[in-house]
């Protein structure tokens, strides 16, 4: 698995969550057409966003990235912020599955 981070430090919590709703919007909209395997946004009290952007293949990762850059240049032409980005390869991971939580509850 890879992984594209986007740390992004808006001016404040309002702004913050105006660009959160953007980036769910947009990236959310994006899912199967970038065959993204997981896809995570983080809004912290101060207005910072995190983003992470999860793939099974490193072209993938890749082809998102120059295919969607206009979606993080409309956000730096709307707000003030500092941003980084970085790649990484999950080293640990654990996500329990939602799924498998709720039928376990029907089933029982």
């Amino acid at each position: 698995m890879y992984t594209k981070i986007y740390h992004i430090k808006m001016a404040s919590l309002t702004e913050g969550k105006i660009a959160a709703s953007y980036a769910a919007e947009e990236l959310g909209g994006l899912i199967a057409k970038s065959n993204i395997a997981a896809l995570n946004i983080l809004l912290c009290k101060e207005g910072t966003l995190y983003i992470t952007v999860n793939f099974d293949d490193a072209n993938d990762m890749k082809k998102f990235q120059s295919d969607h850059a206009e979606l993080f240049d409309n956000l730096r032409s709307s707000f003030t912020y500092k941003a980084q980005d970085f790649q990484a390869v999950p080293v640990f991971r654990y996500e329990r599955e939602a799924t498998n939580a709720v039928l376990g509850g029907l089933t029982g």
